[in-house]
């Protein structure tokens, strides 16, 4: 548990009953109090000095000495201490006399809660102004030293204002080869980046300015002084230059590792020194150690990438050059990972890599992706250029998956297919016993399901959805997750599809529902998004049970927003709509999730009446690097923005993809990149 540290106080009083009313008075208020009592004014300048107080109350009434004498102790000692005068009754003359004489204020002891609002007013400005001195005496330090800082920096620095760089350290210069220091000023920044990198770059510029961008590293391609695009990742910080805002971008140089010697070991033994990926055997053993554990939350996937053709590539270049485009081709795969992908070289020309993403069709839209900008990028090979495409077979982990040999059968099974249909497309393995595996894992886990529902073994955890430009509303998504027999967590993924098909949804939803009740109804969450299945959607009975449920819970309805997929919305939307006009009426809000994913997707927004659309993350796979994806997103929020709905990314899981929706104008954003779901709401 963390405490805070006490407040230094003084009571400058010849009786111990006024240092014992200021000490109850505060604490009784929520506020950790150190007081100190001074009976002896010349014991003051050493107490003062010691004990460094944030307030100081002087009884002028007690004590041999007024108001004033105290003052010019403190203004001697400690200039910005504030003093605030106590008696037994106050009225504008006196308080008038005790501010003339120094005093912040004059407070009586009759008027306790107007002696707490004094207090907390008067603390508050005091720390305010201790901070603002520190600022001070920082930002002229800063001042003497940037300068020497940013000549002798190893890291590449330069800090821009209004799209300018207006000042750069001499390793900057040096990098993008624009000579002297002077020479990298007044040039607009976006002339030194990649056009590919605009976008992403714009965004979080914006983001940062905003005061809403994180320390994590932003991964671009620069232009170097040969006009060739050169991956670099940028620190990007609000700073100053000039006694002006400015934002600060600084490329840092590698710090060397802590563990060198066996990472040297890791690289030379268990990774291919060509492209860093893992060697065959060292990929499957990592591999079979993830099967072993439960994913993080949402869902994975093993990808089989394998060029189509490469007999002509091979033809062309000749078999030694084949190399330099393997090369390549692992470089593109690696700009679309994430840090907790795995990936391999697993023999030849085949790439292999273990994925955790969001959904199945975050997987799909990943893997849609790095097939396109395969076949988008061009090779340069010993002067030469050629371009090729790759097929990719991406076999989900399923319930029951434990075996890193069917898993990597069935992916290559789904390559093989797809290079017979003529390549260059995602292939998703089809696993002929899943039925089998169904049926079987069915049982077992409905009937898990109704016990953890009569045992209450169900729990709601908090997703904050963030604003991303400066929105006070506090939003929340809610998740469902099951405690097992262990007292475990288990994600809703691996359990509500068979809840689905045993008819045990409606009865979760229920469950839900009535928490989320309760939530609001102890707690403030803000806005509470809950998921509502398609048997809720049909459930004539439901309106009538939220509306018992609200009255006799005494809540505020606005609290709860409820959501729907888009899918659902689609299939559904005459009940929907019928729906969504009782949950109005109750007071509830309604939204559509995991939306923009249909060719249909706006017309909906003219249909149903909803407040909020959440983006579905599939579309934000790798959208730093695909403009097309990036226009649709867009038409989708100007279209909601048209009808005043707001909009909401859905898992949003990198730094770029962040900053392209600040870029973009959405209004919310949630997912892991944001927050961990890890705060208990029930």
């Amino acid at each position: 548990m963390i405490t805070r540290a006490a407040t230094p106080v003084i009571a400058v009083s010849k009786r111990d009953e006024d240092m014992e009313l200021i000490n109850g008075l505060l604490r009784k208020a929520g506020m950790p109090v150190a007081c100190r009592r001074v009976a002896d004014l010349d014991e003051l300048p050493e107490v003062l000095g010691s004990l460094r107080p944030h307030l100081l109350f002087v009884f002028p009434g007690t004590l041999a000495g007024d108001v004033s004498t105290v003052t010019r102790i403190c203004a001697e000692n400690m200039p910005m201490l504030p003093v605030i005068a106590v008696s037994d009754d106050a009225d504008e003359a006196k308080i008038t006399t005790a501010m003339a004489s120094g005093a912040r204020d004059l407070v009586s002891r009759s008027q306790p809660r107007r002696l707490l609002a004094v207090a907390n007013r008067e603390l508050r400005a005091f720390r305010l102004e201790h901070s603002l001195r520190e600022t001070i005496v920082s930002a002229n330090r800063y001042r003497r030293e940037l300068k020497a800082v940013m000549a002798g920096s190893v890291e590449a620095i330069c800090y821009v204002q209004e799209g300018i760089v207006v000042n750069a350290n001499p390793a900057w210069a040096e990098l993008f080869g624009l000579g002297r220091t002077e020479t990298a000023t007044n040039v607009p920044l976006m002339d030194l980046f990649d056009r590919g990198s605009h976008s992403v770059l714009k965004g979080a510029l914006m983001a940062c300015t905003r005061g809403q961008w994180t320390t994590e590293l932003l991964r671009v391609e620069a232009v170097d002084k040969d006009g060739a695009a050169v991956a670099v990742e940028l620190r990007i910080e609000k700073g100053e230059y000039g006694d002006e805002p400015a934002t600060r971008l600084s490329i840092p140089q590698e710090a060397p590792s802590r563990n060198e010697p066996e990472q040297l070991v890791v690289n030379a033994v268990h990774k291919d020194p060509m492209t860093g990926f893992y060697h065959r055997r060292q990929f499957v053993d990592l591999l079979a150690e993830r099967l072993a554990t439960s994913p993080g939350g949402g869902v994975r996937a093993l990808a089989y990438i394998r060029p189509d053709k490469f007999g002509d590539i091979k033809d062309e270049v000749g078999p030694l050059a084949t190399e330099d485009v393997l090369i390549q081709l692992a470089e593109v795969i690696r700009g679309l990972t994430q840090p907790n992908d795995v990936c391999g070289r697993f023999g030849g020309v085949v790439f292999t890599i273990l994925l955790e993403r969001g959904t199945l069709r975050d997987l799909e839209a990943w893997a849609e992706n790095v097939v396109r900008l395969i076949a988008d990028h061009i090779f340069e090979i010993h002067g030469k250029t050629l371009s090729l495409t790759c097929t990719l077979g991406l076999s989900e982990v399923t319930i029951g998956t434990d075996r890193a040999e069917s898993l990597l059968i069935d992916a290559e099974s789904a390559n093989k297919r797809g290079r017979q249909r003529g390549g260059d497309q995602v292939v998703v393995a089809e696993i002929s016993d899943e039925s089998t595996r169904v049926r079987r894992f069915d049982s077992i886990w409905a009937e898990r399901i109704r016990v953890a529902l009569l045992e209450h073994r169900f729990r709601l955890i908090q997703l904050p959805i963030v604003s991303l430009h400066g929105s006070r509303e506090t939003l929340h998504d809610s998740i469902l997750r099951m405690v097992d027999e262990q007292g475990d967590d288990v994600a809703a993924a691996e359990f509500i599809a068979a809840a689905e098909r045993n008819n045990l949804v409606k009865a979760l939803d229920r469950w839900v529902i009535g928490e989320a009740l309760e939530i609001c109804r102890t707690q403030d969450p803000g806005c509470l998004f809950v998921r509502l299945s398609k048997d809720s959607i049909t459930d004539s009975a439901l309106s009538e049970w939220l509306a018992n449920h609200t009255k006799l819970r005494e809540i505020d309805p606005s609290k709860i927003c409820f959501q729907f997929t888009e899918e659902h919305a689609a299939h559904y939307t005459k009940p929907l709509r019928l729906l969504i006009s009782q949950l109005h009426k109750l007071g509830f809000g309604a939204a559509i999730e995991h939306f923009g994913v249909s060719k249909d997707a706006q017309k909906l927004l003219e249909q149903l009446p909803v407040q909020y659309v959440k983006v579905d993350g599939s579309l934000l796979q790798n959208i730093s690097s695909n403009p097309a994806q990036q226009q649709h997103i867009e038409a989708l929020i100007a279209a909601a923005s048209k009808r005043n709905i707001k909009s909401i990314a859905e898992r949003v899981e990198q730094a770029s993809t962040m900053a392209v929706l600040f870029q973009l104008g959405i209004d919310y954003m949630q997912g892991h990149y944001v927050h961990e779901p890890e705060v208990v709401l029930g």
